[in-house]
């Protein structure tokens, strides 16, 4: 006998559907208080951010006006209060990149206004030696040039150290920044230049008789009506740079790269050339007599005119370009 089974009738339960559209909503809530919650901490971020930053730059702000009231305290009593606020001023450069423009101005203006240059007039007639060096500066005017010189330059933007018109003679400025510096007019008589990077600055009528320049990067610099009588030049890199009308009587430039050097009308009386390079360097108008060095090589892939005064021995270049010569 074969039994019949009724047919089952599976209707979905109505509050199996609340309750799935319940965990669905619950679900969709949880998210919603989740993203609720995460922007609500990530403005109250950076809202902490914002005034602690805020806090930070009053707090630079109080140093920096501090540090400039302390340096501009004049007397010999208050020179420990005056380098105490130079390198405070340091720091705030180092704590701030933004800040370091005001800083640089404020450290060059006290460079500028306590050790002006002499007048041309007083200025002595011979040269420093190093048997009589010249007077080297104050404890705290060395003190600035030592933290300008090794500042970070990439954070200067678009300020340009201003040393122009200042007494810097007998400083110390081995191996330090100061490219793009201005420093027209300065006076630099006897000052350690050693190692220094000097690129593309301004140093026109710069009195530099007696500097040591060893190892200096002068490239693109401009030397125009520069005295540097009895400097120490030995290996510097003066590529193109712009020496027209300078004074470089008895100087030493054994080993210096003046290669499309600007030589126009430059006293080369007594230097000593020796291994100098010269390839395309424009000596029209260059006087070299009793030049030390100087020879038909030395000379022959650089340009001259007719008021060029060769010494004896050395032969007048071709009138051809030198780059159109052969070997040059």
């Amino acid at each position: 006998m074969r039994l019949e089974h009724a047919p089952i009738d599976l209707k979905p339960d109505p509050w199996q559907r609340w309750i799935a559209v319940g965990q669905v909503v619950s679900v969709l809530v949880l998210a919603a208080g989740l993203y609720l919650t995460y922007k609500a901490n990530q403005e109250t971020s950076m809202a902490n951010r914002e005034q602690q930053r805020l806090t930070e730059q009053g707090q630079i702000t109080d140093r920096f006006t501090k540090a400039v009231e302390q340096l501009g305290q004049s007397g010999p009593e208050k020179v420990d209060v005056r380098l105490g606020a130079i390198y405070a001023l340091e720091r705030i450069m180092r704590d701030s990149a933004a800040d370091q423009p005001a800083v640089v101005d404020v450290l060059a203006a006290f460079v500028r206004v306590h050790a002006p240059a002499p007048p041309k007039p007083a200025r002595p007639v011979p040269h420093p030696t190093a048997d009589r060096p010249a007077v080297p500066p104050s404890v705290d005017i060395q003190a600035t040039l030592t933290v300008l010189g090794r500042r970070d330059i990439t954070h200067d933007g678009n300020t340009r150290l201003d040393l122009t018109r200042s007494n810097l003679a007998g400083a110390n400025l081995a191996g330090a920044n100061l490219a793009r510096t201005d420093l027209r007019d300065a006076y630099l008589a006897g000052a350690n230049l050693n190692l220094v990077n000097l690129t593309s600055a301004g140093l026109r009528n710069a009195y530099l008789a007696g500097v040591s320049l060893s190892g200096a990067n002068l490239s693109d610099a401009f030397l125009t009506n520069a005295d540097l009588t009895n400097g120490d030049l030995n290996g510097v890199n003066m590529d193109e740079t712009d020496l027209g009308n300078a004074k470089l009587v008895d100087a030493n430039l054994n080993g210096a790269n003046l290669s499309s050097a600007n030589l126009t009308n430059v006293n080369l009386n007594g230097a000593d050339l020796t291994d100098a390079y010269l390839a395309n360097a424009n000596l029209n108008g260059a006087y070299l007599v009793g030049a030390k060095g100087v020879n038909s090589s030395t000379v022959r892939c650089a340009w001259v005119d007719d008021e060029t005064v060769l010494p004896d021995g050395a032969a007048r270049p071709e009138a051809v370009p030198p780059r159109d010569r052969q070997g040059c």
